[in-house]
């Protein structure tokens, strides 16, 4: 009787390990396939402007990488924009789709991945013409994605990530940090601001809640780009960089 246990015992543990063995191999191929497939993209699509860096990463002036648009509308025509965040993982298309479920699990080729893709808000323009544009992205474990965003609550860390950059098949765009915070996710920032004196007020408690000091706050912003992803300080709780977009070309 006590072997019959002991034998039950070893085939339920036995079972518990494969299937605990083969869920983290699931999660680590699906985190590689991910990372694959964005870097294969990126590679694809997105070019630097200085192969032989003899021009500075460091000029505002100057996105240091082109996108090939044209192509990438090819694999999938919701592609609206390019997010490229210089030493950082961030270096991704965004998609604008009709619904903000779509590319929760879906990346920019169509496959089904955890990572999802980076998108905008499906109530947002996709010239930017709004008070508020959203953009969201996961907060991936293997720090790809939106991961990298969390590292603003550390001042020294926008000291030296000031600013992003955001292409469009139209122009583009440096997007200045200008705050960042830990927020809930049902906060008045999801919705799409139809006033000014909404986005005045925003602004206004963002620069409160703000983890880092900005080195200026223009004095007039017509809008902002606002990008968001999860964060762990409480349930549903999300970290929000708020960024200026100004456009250079």
């Amino acid at each position: 009787m006590r072997r019959t246990i002991s034998n039950i015992l070893i085939i339920v543990f036995s079972a518990i390990i494969a299937f605990s063995g083969f869920r983290l191999w699931k999660i680590f191929h699906e985190y590689h396939e991910g990372d694959k497939q964005y870097s294969d993209t990126a590679s694809q699509y997105s070019h630097t402007k200085d192969p032989d860096n003899t021009l500075s990463d460091n000029d505002p002036q100057v996105c240091p990488i082109t996108v090939d648009f044209e192509g990438l509308k090819e694999i999938n025509p919701e592609v609206v924009g390019w997010i490229y965040s210089p030493d950082t993982q961030i270096n991704y298309p965004v998609a604008l789709a009709e619904d903000n479920e779509k590319y929760l699990h879906q990346m920019i080729n169509g496959q089904y991945n955890s990572a999802g893709t980076i998108f905008m808000d499906c109530r947002n323009q996709a010239d930017l013409s709004d008070f508020n544009t959203i953009l969201y992205g996961h907060h991936m474990k293997n720090g790809s994605m939106f991961a990298s965003l969390h590292q603003y609550t550390k001042q020294e860390f926008y000291d030296e990530h000031k600013y992003m950059w955001y292409l469009t098949p139209e122009h583009t765009y440096r997007l200045d940090v200008l705050f960042g915070y830990v927020g809930e996710a049902e906060a008045p920032i999801y919705t799409i601001f139809t006033e000014r004196d909404e986005l005045d007020a925003y602004l206004s408690w963002a620069a409160v809640q703000s983890s880092f000091t900005p080195d200026e706050i223009p004095k007039h912003i017509d809008g902002i780009v606002v990008l968001s992803t999860c964060s762990y300080e409480y349930d549903n709780a999300r970290y929000v960089v708020v960024t200026v977009p100004v456009m250079v070309d």
